[in-house]
């Protein structure tokens, strides 16, 4: 999504202070490196390419973003084993059978957000074509809990302006919704927690044209699949910080929901 650099500063900022609670999962995608250089697609900030680069000195990463500006900003640019490209994630980056690793540390709901699910599977099969044989695809992304109908109940009436204001805005896909009650709505969990996701963010204008969940897991593997990978392991991961839950009472209990996905090149 595109944000002016002031945006820009205070995403980072906040993402530096969050990003404790992620760092059990960017450990975890570590663990899965397969031999050779790491390409980071959609580096964006560089706190957690930062992170894996002084973690591990004896790999060399390479991050890539489609924002010049932001890669200025890249908390990772000045170390010795990094090196920053702008480039799209879908356009072909690197030779082929050139990389040990490709991560998407929560990149692609992003790609979908501007192009689609063509364009996310072209950015996967780029990536993936660039392994080695064996290399790996890691993906740390939203899977949908489930797309059942869930209550919420909205107790301000600020709240209750800004549920109105997303079903208005929000332009990835309609919401279906229904009034319960004077106080409640019903509408698909995927929904509710894009709105549980967004109603507090600054920047509204770019969340409204963004979907922070996409496929269940059962989806994400069929995606990922067609792409020409096989599945490793998947594990989930508690990092709800994104939600808000003031002036609002989930009638549900909210599962984690973040996930790493890890594939493979076949051998």
């Amino acid at each position: 999504m595109h944000r002016t650099a002031q945006q820009n500063d205070v995403l980072i900022d906040g993402l530096t202070r969050r990003f404790e609670r992620q760092k059990p999962a960017v450990d975890y995608m570590a663990e899965h490196f397969g031999v050779g250089p790491v390409a980071d697609f959609g580096c964006g900030n560089g706190i957690p390419l930062a992170y894996q680069a002084d973690r591990h000195p004896d790999l060399f990463f390479v991050g890539v973003d489609h924002s010049t500006d932001i890669l200025n900003r890249n908390l990772a640019r000045d170390r010795a084993n990094v090196l920053l490209v702008t480039a799209d994630l879908a356009s072909r980056t690197f030779p082929d059978d050139s990389l040990g690793s490709a991560v998407f540390n929560r990149s692609l709901h992003e790609v979908y957000s501007l192009f689609g699910e063509a364009g996310l599977k072209q950015a996967v099969t780029a990536a993936r074509n660039a392994l080695h044989p064996g290399g790996r695809v890691l993906v740390y992304e939203n899977a949908v809990p489930s797309r059942d109908r869930v209550a919420l109940r909205i107790v301000t009436d600020e709240v209750r302006e800004l549920f109105t204001r997303f079903i208005r805005d929000y332009s990835v896909r309609p919401v279906p919704w229904t009034q319960k009650t004077p106080d409640t709505v019903v509408l698909q969990e995927d929904d509710a927690l894009e709105f549980l996701t967004k109603y507090r963010d600054p920047d509204w204008e770019s969340e409204m044209r963004e979907v922070h969940f996409l496929y269940s897991l059962e989806e994400w593997d069929a995606v990922l699949a067609s792409c020409g990978l096989e599945k490793v392991a998947v594990r989930r991961f508690d990092d709800r910080q994104i939600l808000a839950t003031d002036g609002v009472e989930p009638g549900w209990e909210i599962a984690d929901f973040k996930h790493v996905l890890v594939y493979r090149r076949p051998a």
